[in-house]
């Protein structure tokens, strides 16, 4: 039972010494950038030795990865009730749409830092990291594929070729989410624009369709 214990209190200590230094890592990372930070800065941070931070990490590209995919997962996570619980109609498609869409663009803002130094200096990094990043951008157009087949197959979207579409989806957020984060267009509008964006995937460019009116209901109940 000792024993058990102490693996256990040893596990929870390497487990807080891990955060802790990928803590300090994105602090470094975001002040200094990934080609000017050493592993010198991440451990002074993090207030450890260098010794460490290499029983733990293999190198600063490995921590920066680790980084990327520990965010990639927490926007992932944003959609996890949309995904258990799927619209029954395009509406509600639509609202959950904009609703995990807003979800995941507070919590960019809030990382707006940590974000654009993905964006900006991870294809940079070596071409191992340009495809992850690829990857992912993949991983979310499947996303969107599962959610748009399940919307074909229930009547309530257009048969389409839901490859390109979902594709077509990620590559004009993508484009959103960079500009906004650069502040080409005002916070305050955060949900205003992410329902444009919505509305544009769902609607196109052509005129919205006009509500049913109660006197065509009217008419039907007469026939």
């Amino acid at each position: 039972m000792a024993s058990e214990l102490r693996k256990r209190i040893d596990r929870q200590r390497r487990e807080r010494t891990r955060r802790t230094l990928k803590d300090a890592a994105l602090v470094v990372f975001v002040r200094q950038g990934y080609h000017e930070a050493l592993v010198s800065d991440i451990v002074a941070e993090a207030g450890v030795g260098q010794g460490t931070f290499y029983r733990n990490f293999e190198s600063k590209r490995q921590i920066f990865e680790l980084l990327f995919d520990d965010f990639v997962a927490s926007l992932m996570a944003e959609f996890a009730d949309m995904s258990t619980h799927l619209p029954r109609d395009a509406e509600e498609y639509r609202s959950a749409s904009v609703d995990a869409m807003v979800a995941v663009a507070q919590l960019l803002r809030e990382n707006r830092d940590v974000v654009l130094l993905f964006l900006r200096q991870g294809p940079a990094i070596d071409s191992d990291f340009a495809q992850r990043l690829g990857e992912v951008q993949d991983q979310f157009a499947g996303l969107a594929k599962l959610f748009l087949d399940y919307a074909i197959a229930n009547g309530f979207a257009r048969t389409c070729d839901s490859d390109v579409v979902s594709q077509a989806i990620v590559g004009v957020t993508l484009r959103f989410i960079g500009r906004w984060l650069e502040d080409r267009f005002p916070f305050e509008s955060l949900r205003d624009r992410i329902t444009e964006v919505v509305d544009f995937a769902f609607l196109g460019i052509g005129p919205r369709p006009a509500p049913e009116t109660s006197e065509a209901g009217e008419g039907r109940r007469k026939t």
